[in-house]
């Protein structure tokens, strides 16, 4: 029988059954079975046609991960590898921002360090998708753990495709947040045919994808004026690495 594609579960303290945030300083932990949502995911699995299975779970407190990152990383791509995985699946993290970090950061760097494709799912507004979209394949997921078996299963589908090396078409119409990659295809009809009928269906109400999407600042609202700046202290802050010289601070 052909060999089952190795799947690792990356899951925080909370998930696992060790607690909430009383034991989010948690360490990392390693256990040879699925654990909290990853039972949902072995049986999605078997439903999908028994081509992979859990071989390990990797949890961490979210917030031992987030004060020691570089400690915490180290250790949980350490236990990942242990497993020889074929495929990581981190979360889902839904709207909980330092969990979303903590998935984004190991699925990321186990991509890196181990080159295997790796999968997690965030809301849309966890600061964890603007920071790791690029490094990783993040599902969306709602607000929150209501929608856990949906989001699982977009999860893990994603993942098996991946580990498959089925090729992988448009973020939109695979279910991740874009990853700023663009690839060529070919199409039937012209540019200008496309754009018209985009315009037609704006104009009518009808739903449509933009070929071109722009990029979306942020408006941060200013700070109220300093009223008197006789007596204000201020900060100069650069990006340019401008010291004095000899740097005596």
């Amino acid at each position: 029988t052909a060999m089952k594609i190795r799947i690792v579960h990356y899951i925080n303290q909370f998930y696992a059954g060790k607690g909430g945030e009383e034991k989010a300083d948690h360490k990392p932990e390693s256990f040879d079975k699925p654990i909290g949502p990853g039972l949902e995911i072995a049986r999605q699995l078997t439903a999908l046609g028994d081509e992979a299975e859990i071989v390990g779970t990797v949890i961490c407190g979210d917030s031992y991960y987030g004060e020691n990152i570089e400690t915490a990383r180290e250790a949980c791509v350490k236990m990942v590898a242990s497993f020889k995985p074929d495929v990581l699946i981190a979360g889902p993290a839904f709207n909980a921002g330092r969990y979303g970090l903590a998935c984004g950061d190991v699925a990321a760097s186990v991509g890196e360090t181990l080159g295997i494709p790796t999968v997690t799912g965030m809301y849309k507004e966890n600061p964890g998708v603007e920071l790791y979209a690029k490094g990783c394949y993040i599902v969306p997921n709602s607000e929150s753990s209501r929608s856990m078996r949906p989001d699982l299963e977009a999860m893990t589908r994603l993942a098996l495709k991946l580990a498959k090396k089925e090729p992988m078409g448009p973020a939109r119409d695979e279910g991740y947040f874009s990853r700023g990659i663009r690839k060529c295809f070919f199409t039937q009809e012209s540019g200008a045919a496309r754009a018209v009928k985009m315009m037609l269906a704006r104009l009518k109400g009808e739903p449509f994808s933009t070929e071109y999407e722009m990029p979306v600042f942020k408006k941060i609202p200013p700070a109220a004026p300093v009223k008197n700046m006789k007596e204000a202290t201020i900060a100069i802050i650069s990006s340019g690495g401008v010291v004095p010289s000899g740097n005596p601070d």
